[in-house]
Order: structure tokens, then sequence, then C-alpha cells
């Protein structure tokens, strides 16, 4: 049971990391005093991005969401309801960032400029189905690709960094011109040390020794097209062939 004292001995033989550490713990100390002075709550200026019951908008949509306010109503810092920011009459039009379940996270106008906060989704006008359509559509296909992912199996529609976490590194990339526009190639090769025999004779006697050769066994070819798999192939080889 020297796990504690381990840890602190380590820490000891690298003073500037521990120095380093104490004042990264110090400043997130801090930070969540002033959040909570100020009225955010604790932490949640920084954590709200993290909450499994907020949609970011902006995650899965191309086109801006335009709402409008239905009533006068109040923007604020949090979720909670706490430290107001400005009022927004009835009428005005709002940016969607986010979806809550009580309170949505809007971009509008205030009476110095633009802010980000948060207004009661009863005083916003309901968002239009084909939004959260689309939305519900989006983040089933997010699932999807998790799960493929944890399988190790590419889909037609993955993003790049899916294929970089399923293959890793590709060996190459290259640009294809097809009829129907340019794409990018991506080749991963597979490799397998194969045994080879060679003979040479010394002396009238004929000696046969085995040598180790890597070959290429089979391949993967991923295809993009707005950093999406559009296709892919997959070619299996013989592993005995040493051409």
């Amino acid at each position: 049971m020297q796990i504690g004292v381990g840890l602190t001995s380590r820490w000891q033989r690298f003073p500037i990391l521990s120095a380093l550490m104490k004042l990264h713990a110090l400043r997130f100390a801090l930070l969540a005093v002033f959040a909570a002075w100020v009225g955010f709550g604790p932490l949640s200026f920084c954590s709200d991005r993290l909450r499994m019951d907020v949609v970011y908008v902006d995650d899965y949509l191309k086109n801006p969401v335009l709402l409008k306010t239905i009533r006068p109503t109040i923007l604020t810092f949090s979720r909670e309801g706490n430290s107001p920011i400005d009022s927004v009459p009835q009428g005005q039009t709002v940016h969607l960032i986010a979806i809550g379940a009580d309170r949505h996270l809007v971009e509008t106008r205030v009476t110095n400029g633009k802010a980000e906060g948060w207004l009661l989704v009863s005083d916003l006008e309901p968002i239009p189905e084909s939004v959260i359509t689309e939305l519900e559509a989006k983040r089933a296909d997010e699932e999807k690709i998790k799960q493929a992912i944890a399988k190790k199996e590419i889909l037609v529609g993955m993003p790049e960094d899916a294929i970089t976490k399923i293959l890793g590194r590709p060996n190459s990339k290259s640009t294809v011109v097809e009829p129907a526009g340019s794409s990018e190639k991506w080749s991963y090769l597979s490799y397998k040390m194969v045994p080879v025999q060679t003979q040479t004779i010394i002396g009238g006697t004929n000696y046969v020794s085995t040598i180790y050769q890597q070959v290429i066994t089979g391949s993967k070819i991923v295809f993009f097209q707005d950093k999406k798999v559009i296709r892919f192939e997959v070619n299996k080889e013989d592993p005995r062939r040493t051409d």
C-alpha cells in the first residue's frame, strides 16, 4: 500500500512539473470561484457543451437556424436563468446555437451589440419540424459511425478522421479524376513475411537455403469526396507471391 508515497516521491523528482500541476489546479479552483461569484453556477460556463441534454446545432447542420421571440424575454448567461445579459423584445430574430430542454442557447442583438446566452423555450417560436428531423437523422448517423469505428468497419459517408481511427495513416494519398469528379484516394497495404528458398551450387553440391521476404498480401483503398467516404475496396492477394 505504498501507492501514494510512490507518486509523491516521483513528483518530487520533477519539481518543475510538480509546480506546474499545482499552478494548474490553483487556476481551475479560481475559475470555479469566479463562475459561482458572477452567477454562472459551478463551472457551467465551460461545462454546458459537455452536458448530454444539450444538442449543438452547428455540430450537425450547415445552415443557421433562425427563430423569433413570441414575447418579451430575458437573455441570461446561464441555463438556470441567473445573471441576466439584457432584455429581448417580442418579434426579435435569434440565431439558434444549441437546443436544451427548457432553455435554448442563442445569439442575438442586445443593447451593446451581439451576445450569446440562454432564452426560455416558451419564449421562442417552435423549432421547425424539418430541422428536428434532420438533427435526428444526423445524430443517428453519428451513432452508427461510432459503432462502426468500435468494430473497425468502414462505412460510406464516414469522415476522414473516422478512417484514420480504424486504419491509421495511409501508406499513400493521391488524387483520382473520374467522370463524377475528382476524389482523394487513400491506400493501405498489408504485408507478410513469407519463406523463399534459394539454391546455390558450390563444388558440385547443391545447397538450399531459406530466406524471408516481405510481400504485399492485400490492400484497402478508400476514396473520399468532400472529406467523406464515397466508396472503398478491399483487395486480397496470394500471400505466397514473391514477385
